[in-house]
């Protein structure tokens, strides 16, 4: 999936804590879940969203309204990454068409409209009014000048055809040629359903025959995996790449299925905490999973300290003693003599304090062995 963008999201009322995600748009659905599972939004709270880079579409930067909403922004970005090469001429041309009018920001629902109204445009090769109006006269589109003689023909001032054309049909100009609207176009953001829903997949792959597989499933194909499209835990997304047995993967999706919201987020800050990157090694961390816990409310060493301070002492102590204590350092300290890591999901501690990664005394039973 091309990526069109590039966010910074947080919680609104601490835009620049520990507790954030960087995020590329469009994100599938599992990838927008986790970026939120990173946030630790109350309920019904909405992010904050900075939109940092733009890979493409660059035109777009001075119009996006400072508050896009994340969906509305996935689903433009969406589409985007859909569009083919003259696609993408004609949404550039409705964008620069809608500038034209000079009412200030575009509305998103609006960009959504014009991403899926691409084919409602002609677009031509052309970069000026001059190129233009040759282009219309010597195709019959100005039918006085059809029976001139050749030499007649090149005296003509094609600029002038051309910028009469421009302006009669309400054209633009883009870097890629020339854009005009033929058709009205389609309301589509009314039909978008952009709520956030968990997919029924654990995993969904493509397949090296160009079908897509939703694991877990009772009957697999014959066709192997090609790549990745989205997995519940999207830090594993790479690791799947390299898996070829399509059974293996719906091993993996059928423990996965099996996990409540509240192991999955301590799962997928194991996987972090230990730097996890291939299946196998997943897999028996996923065995041992009940050796590790996670604090969500911990989401940096000063944070830590807070906690440390405020579990031995009187709330009011705490205050004071804030004045006088690096809480940074002494959080670290603390972190380095627990094996804690802080994670973007919260502090991961191990229930004998072990290094994340050590091996465990005593491996848990009933693992996928064919691993």
């Amino acid at each position: 999936m091309r990526k069109i963008l590039n966010v910074y999201l947080a919680r609104a009322n601490t835009p620049y804590s520990e507790a954030y995600a960087d995020l590329d748009l469009p994100a599938s659905p599992y990838e927008l879940l986790d970026a939120l599972d990173k946030l630790r939004l109350d309920e019904g709270e909405a992010p904050y969203l900075q939109i940092n880079e733009y890979y493409d579409f660059e035109e777009l930067a001075p119009l996006l309204s400072g508050d896009a909403g994340l969906y509305e922004l996935n689903a433009l970005a969406q589409k985007l990454s859909e569009l083919d090469e003259r696609q993408q001429v004609s949404f550039k041309g409705l964008v620069q068409m809608e500038v034209n009018k000079k009412q200030g920001l575009i509305p998103m629902p609006r960009l959504i409209d014009l991403a899926y109204n691409t084919d409602c445009c002609h677009v031509t090769d052309v970069p000026n009014d001059s190129q233009l109006g040759r282009f219309y006269a010597e195709n019959g589109f100005v039918p006085e000048v059809e029976q001139l003689p050749d030499k007649v023909f090149e005296l003509l001032d094609f600029e002038k055809i051309g910028r009469e054309a421009r302006i009669g049909e309400c054209g633009v100009f883009t870097k890629q040629g020339y854009v005009v609207q033929h058709t009205e176009l389609n309301e589509a953001f009314q039909t978008l359903d952009l709520t956030l829903k968990q997919p029924d997949y654990q995993i969904l792959m493509e397949l090296t025959d160009g079908g897509f597989l939703e694991l877990p499933q009772t009957a697999l194909p014959d066709t192997p995996p090609r790549r990745c499209l989205d997995c519940r835990i999207p830090l594993l997304s790479g690791a799947m790449d390299s898996v070829k047995d399509v059974k293996i993967l719906n091993r993996f999706a059928e423990k996965l299925s099996t996990m409540t919201g509240k192991e999955m987020l301590r799962y997928k800050a194991v996987l972090t905490a230990t730097e996890c990157g291939d299946l196998q090694s997943a897999v028996s961390l996923l065995d041992n999973l009940d050796h590790y816990m996670l604090d969500t409310k911990i989401s940096s060493p000063e944070s830590a300290a807070l906690a440390e301070l405020n579990f031995m002492v009187d709330g009011k102590d705490v205050e004071r003693l804030q004045r006088y204590v690096n809480l940074p350092a002494y959080g670290r300290d603390l972190l380095e003599h627990d094996n804690a890591v802080i994670t973007p999901y919260g502090r991961m501690d191990r229930d004998d304090f072990q290094p994340m990664a050590a091996t465990f005394q005593k491996p848990a039973q009933g693992g996928m062995e064919m691993l």
